[in-house]
């Protein structure tokens, strides 16, 4: 493909254009543009990669060399060149600028406009841009034609990596890899998320190097966009950029069929029940971790799918569902503390995009079988806590260092049987006589078994209470002065919560 190059400028035949500052390897540099200016501040009207046309006029004293050739060096443009046309050369003071800040000088000699130069440029800028738009064309119909004959995209961005000798990868707003290698480490990965996820417009460039493009659509919903993030050196070539947003192009096309496998996926899960999918989707014994994902304030339903397609991918492997109020329930193999590691991380990216909502994530301890029902039970207890933290996004860890804790871990059956067990006669007798004992009785546990505390709260005369406690402790058969008895009590009225 045709590129124009600086040593272009100097062999067009007829311009009679000098070099008076640069080295072979200043003059291969790329020229995207050019411009003329003639502002002692050129900064405003001119971009990187430019060729800067100037007549000199700024130039009142020699030190006013130095302090031009400073803007353009900082805007990063490809070269100055310099009239004749006013002083009769170009002075030497502007030379030595040139030289102190690394940018080529070219002279133009005073019979020749600048405008004769910028049309030959034009022409060689149009012809470069139809090289490479036929270019674009067919290896866009190469990477489309190959994705359509199975090739993965993993290796299809290989195949480009090794082309241009770029390293690059394809990350989804969480930062969860979707191709490439693993080389990136997660404080470049968190940089990158940052800039994706809060950029007004592509490509971006992330100060450490990187360069961000979207994969299809990412300025509509960014917490389920993709990303192609590409190595530095791809900023130097614009023939880089078009290949790599070609390929994006077939990133795109790629997302769209893992969306299909996913709601294919959910809507097994939706049919069976979170757990049921979860404990036939593991061999038995596996441990399992239940996670209760919300984001406040509620939601809209639309949303709601969001959310859910955001953990999914912050959790490649799990077993995800909505539950009655709209909050996001998974099942995913691992330990609890990889997972709330991997949620903190991962959804914790999406803090620039949430719009004033925050992200509450309850995680609950290790699980397996019928044990799941009470893991998604006891991380909706944490997500519960989460809700009142501050921040963005915060992920809460069951609280399995409390008998409660552990109760919520039980399965249901189990909890169930042991509730009715232990308080089964006292529900019955207020179903037939409204005594009122299992009021009383929650109300004296809250109160650490004081008599008046208890008559107090509830408006009674202490005697009631007495007569009332001594009736539970008849039915259940457990005297609640034994610090025991009162624990069975206690955790089955928690049961029953």
């Amino acid at each position: 493909m045709t590129i124009v190059l600086l040593q272009d400028v100097l062999d067009t035949p007829g311009l009679g254009i000098r070099l008076l500052h640069g080295d072979a390897a200043a003059l291969a540099r790329p020229v995207h543009r050019a411009c003329t200016t003639d502002m002692p501040d050129p900064t405003r009207y001119v971009s990187a990669g430019s060729l800067v046309f100037t007549g000199l006029v700024w130039r009142r004293a020699p030190e006013d060399s130095e302090v031009f050739v400073a803007h353009l060096a900082r805007a990063g443009v490809a070269a100055v060149a310099a009239g004749e046309a006013l002083l009769g050369e170009v002075p030497a003071d502007v030379v030595d600028a040139c030289a102190r800040h690394g940018l080529p000088l070219l002279a133009v000699p005073d019979d020749v406009p600048f405008s004769t130069v910028l049309e030959h440029l034009t022409r060689q800028w149009s012809s470069a841009r139809m090289d490479r738009l036929q270019t674009g064309l067919a290896r866009q119909r190469r990477l489309l034609a190959a994705f359509a004959d199975g090739h993965a995209l993993g290796e299809l961005l290989a195949r480009v990596c090794r082309e241009f000798d770029v390293p690059a990868w394809v990350f989804s707003a969480t930062g969860t890899l979707v191709a490439g290698n693993d080389e990136l480490g997660e404080s470049v990965i968190d940089a990158c998320c940052d800039v994706a996820l809060s950029a007004p417009r592509f490509p971006a460039e992330i100060p450490n190097g990187y360069t961000v493009l979207p994969v299809g659509s990412a300025l509509r919903d960014r917490t389920t966009a993709w990303f192609l993030v590409l190595g530095s050196a791809a900023a130097r070539s614009e023939d880089c950029l078009d290949a790599f947003t070609e390929l994006a192009t077939v990133a795109a096309l790629e997302r769209v069929r893992r969306e299909d496998r996913l709601r294919a996926a959910w809507d097994t899960a939706d049919a069976r029940g979170v757990a049921d999918a979860a404990g036939a989707a593991h061999p038995a014994g596996t441990p399992l971790v239940a996670v209760v994902v919300e984001r406040t304030p509620a939601a809209t339903p639309e949303q709601h799918v969001a959310l859910r397609a955001v953990v999914s991918d912050a959790l490649p492997s799990c077993v995800t569902g909505i539950d009655a109020a709209g909050r996001t329930v998974a099942v995913v193999a691992g330990t609890e503390s990889d997972v709330v590691a991997v949620l903190q991380r991962r959804l914790g990216r999406l803090a620039p995009v949430l719009a004033g909502t925050r992200i509450a994530v309850g995680v609950s301890g290790t699980c397996a079988g019928e044990s799941i029902d009470g893991g998604i039970r006891s991380a909706e207890s944490a997500a519960a806590i989460a809700r009142g933290d501050t921040g963005p996004v915060s992920v809460r860890a069951a609280d399995l260092d409390s008998a409660v804790g552990l109760l919520s871990a039980v399965p249901d059956r189990v909890r169930r049987a042991f509730a009715d067990r232990t308080l089964g006669q006292v529900l019955d007798y207020d179903r037939r006589t409204r005594a009122g004992l299992m009021t009383t009785l929650e109300a004296f546990l809250d109160c650490d078994g004081s008599w008046r505390r208890t008559a107090d709260r509830l408006h009674l005369h202490p005697n009631t209470v007495r007569y009332r406690i001594g009736r539970v402790e008849a039915l259940t058969g457990r005297n609640l002065a034994h610090i025991g008895d009162r624990l069975d009590v206690f955790l089955a009225v928690r049961a029953l919560a």
